[in-house]
């Protein structure tokens, strides 16, 4: 998780633009080893059980860890070991950074020392950032004060795409920015409803490529243009995420259910308590318009 939040800073302070971070996070992630390669690699899982595990991860917001040890798959002590292997062979972000050129040694020590000053964690929440998770950056960076008691569940909503844009799509997201809004025109949003006990209006916009690129990753099909069938795909995934959301919230005691996904074109909308994300991907941004619900 470090890696995301200093790779984060670094764009904030404008130290690398969001298309040099992007570049970094690709070569980093170029050389990461998946803990399902790893687990077969050492002859501790099979594939068919690795698959199993990606498959569950579809419907329940956990780590591969987390699942395959409760499948049965791994022991804790088979999984650190794992992790521990991952670590070692990892490409930190700072090393893919000095390898691009993008910052000396030197440039690179001066900027790691004023972000340790500047982010202001005492040294047990320095620790733990290694262990933190999406929520932590959300609720550091995005400030959803005018959602109010909603801008709560915006934050838990940013992690769990942000973390299932990693699984399902096998990309570094970049978080840039959320505005609030009161009503937007769209020329295409692919939205789908929350309802029961609360109410949240959930969509994802973004130019043409951009969304060709989600349906291409998500799907695994060789999509080249964004037909109905490429919008489906997008559409899939963002009911994926809605599904797991469902889930977490039905873990908390808080019943809710879907309403089948929309392809809007060219619509304006009108929001309560509405913000859109922007995140970064290596292939464009993408815009996630969360509301509690349409006028």
């Amino acid at each position: 998780m470090f890696n995301q939040y200093f790779g984060q800073y670094l764009f904030n302070q404008g130290i690398l633009t969001a298309e040099q971070l992007t570049e970094v996070l690709t070569h980093e992630r170029a050389v990461r080893l998946k803990l399902g390669v790893l687990a077969v690699n050492a002859g501790i899982m099979t594939a068919s059980q690795v698959e199993q595990v990606h498959d569950l991860q579809r419907t329940k917001d956990k780590r591969f860890g987390e699942l395959a040890i409760e499948q049965g798959y791994l022991t804790l002590k088979q999984m650190e070991e794992l992790l521990e292997v991952q670590q070692r062979r990892q490409l930190t972000l700072s090393q893919a950074i000095v390898d691009l050129g993008y910052l000396n040694l030197s440039e690179l020590e001066q900027v790691l020392i004023k972000f340790k000053e500047q982010s202001g964690l005492a040294a047990q929440q320095w620790q733990s950032l290694q262990v933190s998770d999406y929520n932590d950056i959300s609720q550091a960076l995005l400030d959803f004060f005018f959602a109010g008691a909603m801008g709560e569940v915006y934050h838990k909503y940013v992690a769990l795409l942000l973390r299932n844009i990693i699984r399902f799509l096998n990309e570094d997201p970049l978080l840039m920015n959320a505005d609030a809004l009161d009503s937007v025109v769209l020329d295409r949003l692919v939205s789908q409803a929350v309802y029961g006990e609360m109410e949240l209006f959930t969509g994802l916009t973004a130019d043409e490529a951009t969304l060709l690129g989600i349906a291409r990753r998500y799907s695994g099909e060789e999509l080249m243009v964004l037909d109905d069938l490429a919008l489906d795909s997008v559409a899939e995934f963002l009911n994926v995420i809605n599904g797991i959301f469902c889930v977490n919230a039905s873990d908390q005691g808080v019943d809710l259910d879907l309403q089948p996904q929309q392809i809007l074109r060219e619509e304006k909308l009108s929001l309560r308590k509405g913000y859109r994300i922007s995140i970064r991907l290596s292939f464009g941004k993408l815009n996630l318009i969360l509301a509690a619900g349409k006028l």
